[in-house]
């Protein structure tokens, strides 16, 4: 996609949102341009969370995983919610 189909494409997607979606996509926006883009968001990181996440990485790979049913029936069972 060409950069004036991009920036087309863009608008009319910002055209059609409601008031709430505009706020949001503004936010985001906002903040796009307000960071440091030179900066990865891995970097950001500490050694422990980039540890964790390749973990979980390497277990899902594996198929270690659980379903997120099992996982959320799991903790209302726990802490005694419904539903």
């Amino acid at each position: 996609m060409k950069t004036a189909e991009i920036r087309t494409d863009l608008l009319k997607k910002i055209d059609g949102l409601n008031a709430s979606q505009l706020k949001e996509v503004y936010g985001l926006v906002q903040n796009y341009f307000s960071r440091d883009v030179d900066v990865e968001e891995w970097d950001l990181l500490t050694p422990a969370q980039k540890t964790k996440i390749n973990k979980g990485i390497e277990q899902a790979n594996a198929n270690l995983g659980s379903p997120l049913a099992d996982v959320m029936l799991r903790i209302r069972s726990k802490h005694g919610l419904n539903g």
